[in-house]
């Protein structure tokens, strides 16, 4: 004896007497509509599969809570269908942060269509994420943090932002070479100071440049020791009155490296009133001897003779083929003088 799934009432085991069905063929009509009915949720034709499922929970009272399951899991789908079909538009518009929002946890009763929207809400929140560091990018860009700027940009190569992102970075190299040319234009004209400075500054906001750029930082270090060097033998000539010496280096550091200038032309003029190197830096006992010759220098150290009148006849004889010249006079010719066999003529 079995119960019959359609009326519950018992009979025998292969066929209701009342209902008159064959249970063999009764569950395999219900296998192949069921079977229909989840064709229809994977062809997303949703509305055709609840109507069906709900037809087959009245045709198969046996099955009737699985059915009503299914209708469930029907009702679901078509509440997130619905959604995707909105999260759709939005995306077409750029709404992406909106999209995940809307998206977010929501797992169909279809395989298909749960794969669709994860696969929608990981694009939204990935150009969600693009939105977000373009945006973070171009500020810093403003602030000219290029280096930053740059790491956020390079991700979005080959994306909806390819083209702002190559502008963008096409931008930074140009601002990046235009400044590596400032320094070495100011290593140009021995503008050292300048150079190292602006330098930094490129290194700061382009730090390969430091290893870009060795034999750049190698030669500003080098001449920068020089510089050092230079300056300090000059203080140390100014300090023990060797001002010839001093006047010197501190003249030639101001040649090599002009930015020095306003710092070292204090030092100079602390030692005169012309800072440029003369002979009236010498030794006391150097001029003295310019004295004794009839020379003097001024406090320019431009040489002049002294007065004749305040000169002694020792000093007028020493100087006397300076400060006399006679005019020029005709030489007549004397006798002949024999050069090796050969007459030639003398002069007196």
């Amino acid at each position: 004896m079995k119960i019959c799934p359609k009326c519950k009432r018992r009979t025998g085991d292969e066929q209701c007497d009342t209902c008159e069905i064959v249970f063999a063929e009764y569950e395999q009509r219900k296998q192949e509509q069921t079977a229909q009915v989840y064709k229809l949720i994977s062809s997303g034709e949703l509305e055709q599969a609840k109507t069906l499922a709900q037809k087959l929970s009245d045709e198969f009272p046996d099955s009737k809570g699985d059915f009503i399951l299914l209708i469930s899991n029907i009702n679901r789908d078509l509440n997130i269908a619905g959604k995707y079909l909105q999260a759709q538009e939005l995306f077409k518009q750029g709404e992406h942060e909106s999209v995940a929002l809307l998206l977010r946890n929501l797992k169909a009763f279809d395989p298909g269509l749960s794969d669709k929207v994860i696969s929608l809400r990981r694009r939204a929140q990935q150009r969600s994420d693009d939105d977000s560091k373009l945006e973070q990018a171009s500020k810093l860009f403003a602030h000219q943090d290029y280096d930053a700027a740059r790491k956020l940009l390079l991700p979005l190569k080959g994306g909806k932002y390819q083209r702002t992102a190559d502008e963008l970075l096409s931008r930074i190299e140009e601002i990046k070479g235009a400044l590596l040319r400032e320094v070495v234009d100011s290593v140009g004209s021995n503008f050292f100071n300048a150079a190292r400075e602006r330098l930094e500054i490129l290194t700061k906001q382009f730090p390969e440049v430091q290893q870009e750029q060795a034999a750049l930082f190698a030669l500003l270090e080098k001449r920068r020791k020089i510089s050092e060097k230079l300056a300090e033998a000059a203080a140390k000539a100014k300090q023990e009155k060797r001002y010839l010496e001093a006047k010197v280096l501190y003249s030639f550091l101001i040649c090599q490296d002009p930015d020095l200038r306003p710092s070292l032309l204090a030092s100079l003029e602390e030692m005169g009133a012309q800072p440029a190197v003369s002979l009236a830096d010498g030794a006391q006992q150097e001029l003295t001897v310019l004295a004794e010759l009839g020379i003097m220098a001024d406090n320019r150290g431009l040489l002049k003779l002294l007065p004749q009148e305040a000169l002694n006849s020792e000093q007028l004889t020493s100087i006397a083929p300076v400060l006399a010249i006679s005019a020029s006079l005709t030489d007549y010719p004397s006798q002949p003088v024999d050069i090796n066999g050969e007459e030639v003529a003398d002069f007196a």
